[in-house]
């Protein structure tokens, strides 16, 4: 199977890099290292860093062709999406429209979308 996971070099995503290639997979990760680490992508999965708004987020999707993407990357800091409303927005829809558009014309099967607990509150 061929995956891509958004948000790789996160905590939680680099976990599921590391599952995906222990199972055989081949796998790709798209991350700005906004908050992620190039330390924890797995040597064996093929790291592209870039942002999901962006136009090569697109191309590298369109290029790639995966079976399954799984979406981890956001911006998920609570007191950032306070500061700042509109730049939170635009990563966690704009980037997440951008993605699903890209899943669409590269005609990916499947999308796994995960949240944070910042929904869950207090």
């Amino acid at each position: 199977m061929k995956a891509v996971v958004t948000g790789g070099a996160g905590f939680i995503g680099s976990h599921l890099v590391d599952t995906l290639v222990a199972s055989g997979n081949e796998v790709h990760v798209i991350d700005n290292l906004q908050s992620g680490l190039l330390d924890n992508v797995h040597p064996q999965a093929v790291f592209h860093e870039e942002d999901i708004r962006s136009k090569e987020c697109k191309e590298i999707i369109a290029m790639v062709k995966p079976d399954i993407v799984f979406h981890m990357a956001a911006q998920a800091d609570v007191q950032q999406s306070i500061s700042d409303p509109r730049t939170d927005a635009d990563v966690n829809i704009v980037g997440t429209v951008n993605l699903l558009e890209a899943c669409r014309k590269a005609a990916v099967k499947k999308v796994v979308f995960s949240s944070t607990s910042g929904v869950y509150g207090n």
